[in-house]
């Protein structure tokens, strides 16, 4: 009994002395005051979201209406070639490959209005998505009757 109790007191002492040998610490480093490479005193800078016009011109990809719920697509209607144009003077053109007609247009943050007859009270559309590529246009938000028109760059 004596041997096996000194056995295991050797094996206990022999697996302590391994787990301190085994548990290192790593270097502390201290930064040198004097050195100064890769630091900066200002706050880096976020690049700003890059801002994309409107003016150009715009084809129809689709224009979904939601009807109460519904989601009707009323891309048809407009016509398979319909395109918005948007000059720098104001002047909408607007195509559908056959007809051609001409209004104006207004932008203020992202209210967008259609002015069909001077005088007359703008449609109203919101622009949910304007990007180098594409346009996403919303009339009729807190009504029954909203259509999203989908467009992209041409």
């Amino acid at each position: 009994m004596k041997k096996q109790l000194s056995f295991a007191v050797f094996c206990f002492v022999a697996l302590m002395g391994l787990m301190l040998v085994s548990c290192n610490k790593e270097d502390v480093v201290v930064p040198d005051p004097n050195d100064t490479t890769g630091t900066t005193d200002s706050v880096p800078e976020i690049p700003e979201e890059p801002e994309y016009t409107i003016l150009g011109t715009w084809a129809l990809i689709d224009a979904i209406q939601d009807v109460s719920g519904n989601q009707i697509d009323v891309t048809p209607f407009y016509g398979e070639n319909f395109q918005l144009t948007f000059e720098e003077d104001g002047t909408l053109i607007l195509s559908d490959g056959n007809n051609v007609s001409t209004m104006s247009w207004t932008l203020d943050g992202d209210q967008l209005g259609f002015i069909q007859v001077p005088g007359a009270d703008p449609v109203m559309y919101r622009v949910a998505t304007l990007g180098a590529e594409n346009l996403v246009i919303i009339n009729g938000e807190g009504t029954g009757y909203v259509t999203t028109m989908n467009l992209k760059r041409l």
